[in-house]
């Protein structure tokens, strides 16, 4: 179903109320009627029907009356079967292919006597059974439906909140907060199939370790050639560094080889569409909250804090005697290191290829293996659960900060690609080794209190040490000079048309550009009567509040290239309709013989309040048409109205006017051009 027609099938709904109403009555007593609830995707549509409250489509108290009387109904009708037929019912199709329901029923209603009217309304099957039940086994009417009503008068509206504050939520993520909704579903969809991931394959390899490792040191016996090295490995009775120095140079070799034949033999074009595209993805995702956690994430990908991790954890180690452990954590940040440096400074012209990895001050590839092994080191004394529950904390960990990475756009999706494959590899390799053979001297053996505490003061300490600087974006800021006269007649299309948001993408368009300095716009437009927003908590608090002036009602803040708008404006029309004017800064300037001014983009609009059952508050009005002649009456400024054209517009709420504001400012008021900025010709 495209936009269209759903908007179709929401006018239709309006104008034939009765029919819907006949419709949300069906559903909410099949719901409750005996076997029928079981078929019937009840609490699905009635989330659907909360949904199309918030949006106003539906009116609540009607709708919530309706679902309460259908509920009633139900349990009623059920309840009626089970008095009328008593157990003869359950020889009777279909309640006959549900012997177990039955038991199941039977116990709770055993269990819970009269309150099983109410508490099974809210548990799924038992729903459509336990009026039945309680029918069958002869409840007084009075207490069946004194337990019927009042169960009803919660179910209903309890039902409907969900689909109310999805609703509410999305016309919410429309203003501002659309890609960080977004970024949340995919974070937790990632997270929920790491724990599924963790679960399958520990619940598998758990209980078959030490089968495999045997039948791994057989097949090495018959094979002494080809199973010398993974006998090494797995085997207590033989040395491991023999072995792990050979998987790491196989490793090296294996992954270097397959750089190469990747980039000399096979098509690198295909791949590097791929990162592309998911790169452009992510830019509609961007957010600044989500940047700011984002930044948080890749600081433990940072060289300065793994090294600081590996220092501790090593003099700790060293002073419980725990050699081994030191030498493995040392190795799982050397041979990453090692390895992004040898293919960073390879001869034959892939240092170009490989340029895009930053690993100056990012090694990804060495907080797999770092923070893997950490987390080898802590779950070796623990119980199984426990080491599920370690493991499945540390790969989401891993995971979040991978993501971030490719959300700041410092990794591409293939380069990170293989750094997970590479430090998987490795870490394992380690992990094997060190789990497998057992320690020679320790001081003490670490209890699961001890080892907990001093990860804890380890990862204070080094977030102490490592965090000495303010957290920077990680994107280049790069100043493109237009000239001034060049800007005014075919320049200014240089500039985006519309936001680049998930949301209002192609929809909210930049319809204003204008050339001054920051200060320079707040003293024009408050001076042309325009409040300049600022949104306190009350404002916030008046979203609960029913109102019918928009000024009392906060301005959410719109969202371009991840970006807040910086300056926000609002004046009120005779007619009770509120203009807000959002501006961003851009990465273009204007130039005039010395003069240099900052080029700001800007969005001009009608707000209306929108009202829920809960909250009000405003939301953009999706028309665009003319609304520059409501700014350029006020203002004191040259302005050139500009018109985009077909193939841009293509958005039926806009004509395409844009307005070029040029803001007189004197020159000792206005920056100079600088040495280093990039000059752009039209």
């Amino acid at each position: 179903m495209n936009i269209d027609s759903l908007e179709i099938f929401l006018d239709w709904m309006t104008q034939h109320t009765v029919w819907v109403n006949i419709f949300i009555f069906i559903i909410a007593m099949s719901e409750s009627l005996l076997v029928v609830g079981l078929v019937v995707p009840g609490f699905l549509l009635m989330v659907g029907f909360g949904a199309l409250i918030s949006t106003g489509h539906l009116d609540f108290w009607p709708t919530t009356l309706i679902a309460i009387a259908g509920a009633i109904c139900g349990d009623g009708l059920s309840f009626y079967l089970g008095q009328h037929y008593q157990l003869q019912l359950q020889r009777m199709w279909p309640l006959s292919r549900y012997p177990a329901l039955i038991q199941q029923g039977n116990r709770f209603f055993e269990k819970h006597g009269k309150k099983s009217v109410m508490l099974g309304r809210f548990f799924g099957p038992l729903r459509a059974i336990v009026p039945t039940i309680a029918g069958m086994s002869g409840m007084p009417a009075r207490e069946f439906y004194f337990s019927n009503i009042l169960s009803a008068l919660i179910w209903a509206p309890l039902y409907l909140l969900p689909g109310i504050l999805f609703g509410m939520s999305l016309q919410l993520a429309k203003e501002f907060a659309g890609q960080l909704a977004f970024l949340i579903v995919i974070t937790i969809v990632l997270i929920l199939l790491i724990i599924q991931l963790i679960k399958t394959l520990y619940g598998w390899l758990a209980p078959q370790a030490d089968v495999l490792s045997y039948r791994l040191i057989i097949w090495a016996r018959r094979h002494p050639l080809l199973g010398s090295l993974p006998d090494g490995l797995v085997n207590p009775k033989h040395p491991e560094i023999r072995a792990i120095s050979s998987f790491a140079i196989l490793l090296v070799i294996s992954a270097v080889t397959l750089i190469a034949a990747n980039h000399y033999l096979f098509n690198t074009l295909f791949l590097n569409n791929i990162d592309l595209f998911i790169r452009s993805q992510f830019l509609q995702l961007q957010h600044p909250v989500a940047t700011q956690l984002a930044n948080y994430f890749v600081l433990f990908s940072e060289y300065n804090f793994l090294l600081s991790s590996v220092i501790l954890f090593s003099l700790w180690n060293f002073y419980k005697r725990n050699y081994k452990a030191v030498v493995f954590m040392i190795a799982s940040l050397v041979l990453p290191w090692l390895f992004v440096l040898l293919v960073n400074n390879f001869s034959f012209s892939l240092k170009l290829f490989f340029s895009r990895f930053h690993v100056e001050s990012h090694l990804y590839i060495a907080a797999i293996s770092v923070y893997g092994f950490i987390t080898i080191y802590l779950a070796k004394n623990l119980t199984r659960k426990q080491s599920r529950f370690l493991y499945t904390v540390s790969f989401i960990f891993v995971s979040l900060t991978g993501l971030a990475l490719l959300y700041l756009g410092i990794l591409e999706a293939s380069t990170l690609a293989g750094y997970v494959l590479f430090g998987l590899v490795w870490v394992s390799i380690l992990g094997i080794a060190y789990r497998r053979h057992p320690l020679t001297s320790t001081k003490t053996e670490n209890t699961l209190t001890e080892n907990a505490f001093v990860f804890i003061c380890s990862v204070l300490l080094v977030v102490t040490f490592s965090y000495n600087t303010q957290i920077v974006k990680h994107k280049p800021q790069t100043n493109y000079i237009i000239g001034h006269q060049a800007w005014l007649e075919s320049g200014w299309t240089a500039l985006p048309a519309y936001r680049n948001d998930l949301r209002a993408f192609q929809q909210q368009p930049l319809n204003i550009q204008w050339a001054a300095s920051n200060r320079s716009i707040i003293n024009t437009l408050e001076k042309a009567g325009w409040q300049r927003q600022q949104n306190t908590a009350q404002l916030y608090f008046n979203w609960l509040n029913e109102t019918n002036n928009p000024l009392q009602l906060p301005v959410v803040k719109h969202i371009h290239n991840g970006e807040y708008n910086l300056l926000t404006f609002t004046k009120l029309l005779e007619n009770n309709q509120l203009v807000i004017i959002r501006l961003w800064p851009s990465k273009f300037s204007t130039q005039s013989e010395l003069i240099k001014k900052p080029l700001w983009l800007g969005e001009i609009a009608l707000a209306k309040i929108t009202r829920s059952p809960f909250l009000n508050y405003l939301t953009t009005v999706n028309e665009f048409k003319q609304l520059g002649d409501l700014l350029k009456k006020d203002l004191d400024a040259k302005i050139v109205i500009r018109k985009r054209g077909d193939t841009v517009t293509k958005n039926s709420h806009w004509d395409g006017q844009t307005l070029l504001i040029d803001q007189p400012e004197a020159a000792s008021n206005s920056a100079r051009v600088t040495p280093n900025a990039w000059h752009l010709s039209v």
